[in-house]
């Protein structure tokens, strides 16, 4: 079991995963940069220094391998200098954040929820979307000793909230099933890969995070919450958007359940166009079944 390496969370946007980040996070153990993999080493746009340090860094691989990092396209693999460089900006971008991992732990204590005081964390938790879950074995070669944690969620519930945010059906299923079967090649090949399911999360949260906690050999007694982040838009006074601020909320572990939605997949499968339904039972009925999801046509 893996004590001493870094932990990697792979999904899907959409998919549940800031739950099992935040898990992850309110572990004493624990540190993290401030983003997910692609936020922190390629930023959206040049609009500070640290954006255009990140992307001085990132041009050599650019320029070598293409946009390896960009999460809407299936990266190449990389070479030894890429990786190289991949592990050095992550460490940079966890010295960064470092303030905001005291502050996050220093919040948790003060809900009683976790240690008052100590070291600080030493394994690194870090998330990867969409295409990006593809640097899983690149990954593996920097870190010989990381754990994986996949999460999953039935398709017809990417799909319908995907599509709330202006994407298409044509987008969405090659990069569910990209996500879906990389995750598979990954315990295929003997990775230390656990892969959960989002309904799994909503029915028992703290049953899926004990069981996150023991593939990463984490000390499920360190700490009994989390710290949840709700995202609230800042608007100016002609209605533009012009941030993002992120409220926390702590919840003890038993009660996260009843934050969730019972009812968010059934709701998604209602909402979806004919056509749209019948895209993801031809596209992704294979991996429905591998990971446990019902068809329409099962319920009759």
């Amino acid at each position: 079991m893996p004590e001493t390496g870094p932990i990697f969370l792979l999904g899907l946007q959409r998919g549940g995963t800031n739950q099992i980040l935040n898990a992850l996070r309110s572990h004493p153990d624990t540190y993290w940069p401030n983003g997910e993999l692609h936020e922190v080493l390629r930023p959206r746009r040049p609009s500070s220094l640290a954006a255009l340090r990140c992307w001085a860094g990132y041009l050599p691989t650019l320029m070598r391998r293409g946009d390896v990092l960009n999460p809407r396209r299936p990266p190449g693999p990389l070479g030894a200098r890429d990786l190289k460089w991949l592990h050095a900006a992550l460490m940079r971008a966890c010295a960064d954040n470092t303030g905001e991992v005291r502050r996050y732990r220093r919040a948790l204590a003060e809900q009683g929820f976790g240690p008052e005081a100590g070291p600080f964390g030493s394994r690194l938790v870090v998330k990867l979307v969409n295409y990006n879950v593809g640097l899983a074995p690149d990954l593996a070669r920097i870190y010989p000793d990381a754990t994986f944690i996949g999460l999953m969620r039935d398709p017809f519930g990417i799909c319908e909230s995907m599509m709330a945010r202006g994407a298409r059906p044509e987008t969405i299923l090659p990069l569910y099933r990209y996500v879906g079967e990389r995750l598979l090649d990954l315990e295929a090949q003997g990775l230390p890969v656990t892969i959960i399911r989002l309904e799994d999360m909503v029915a028992d949260f703290r049953q899926v995070v004990e069981t996150v906690y023991a593939a990463c050999g984490l000390d499920a007694n360190a700490t009994s919450g989390l710290c949840l982040q709700r995202k609230e838009r800042v608007l100016a006074p002609d209605g533009r958007l012009v941030g993002m601020n992120k409220i926390d909320t702590f919840h003890a572990f038993d009660s996260v359940n009843a934050h969730m939605r019972k009812d968010v997949n059934r709701a998604a499968r209602a909402g979806l166009p004919p056509q749209a339904v019948n895209g993801v039972l031809h596209s992704c009925s294979a991996l429905m079944e591998r990971f446990g999801y019902a068809t329409p046509g099962d319920a009759r």
